[in-house]
């Protein structure tokens, strides 16, 4: 769930920073919120699946505990 949270709380805030800078370098809404939209939903996506690794990188499970012990 926290990586969930995570994921969250930084595609919001790199949304607006998206929108932002792409309405600054084209001047167009439509172009600014079409980059806005993709480019922060992958980075979502990617920033997850990056969080549940490095949570189970940082306090492995029991199941990759005995893994290691093998």
């Amino acid at each position: 769930m926290r990586a969930a949270k995570k994921a969250l709380g930084f595609s919001v805030v790199h949304f607006f920073v998206g929108i932002s800078v792409a309405f600054a370098l084209t001047g167009q809404w439509t172009v600014a919120l079409g980059v806005a939209l993709v480019e922060p939903a992958i980075n979502a996506v990617i920033i997850f699946f990056h969080a549940r690794w490095e949570d189970r990188r940082i306090e492995p499970d029991a199941s990759d505990q005995a893994m290691m012990a093998a």
